[in-house]
């Protein structure tokens, strides 16, 4: 499998995200909100509340730039391409989801 592949850094780019979300999260509950746990995180707050989805996304994409300055550092620009293409997916997801926070 070649590494420099626009679908290697798209499957990742899609990925970093959850990784970005579950490091939020441990700060969100270790330091924030100490009295509650990951699981009020996930369930109460992120899938519980529409009106946070799009933020707690959008501070998760900072993995994807984690992500992304790796495949620079490494001169993997297709890959690179695949990142920028999921953060573009994810964008998309995030303008729609405020969008409806606006007109409902």
């Amino acid at each position: 499998m070649r590494w420099d592949s626009r679908a290697t850094g798209l499957v990742l780019g899609l990925l970093a995200p959850l990784l970005g979300f579950a490091a939020y999260g441990g700060i969100y509950v270790t330091a924030i909100r100490p009295h509650h746990d990951f699981n009020w995180f996930v369930h109460d707050l992120f899938l519980g509340t529409a009106e946070f989805r799009p933020r707690i996304v959008s501070l998760s994409l900072i993995a994807d730039a984690v992500l992304f300055f790796l495949f620079d550092r490494k001169d993997m620009h297709q890959a690179m391409r695949g990142v920028i293409t999921a953060m573009l997916l994810y964008g998309i997801y995030i303008v729609i989801a405020l969008a409806d926070g606006l007109f409902s």
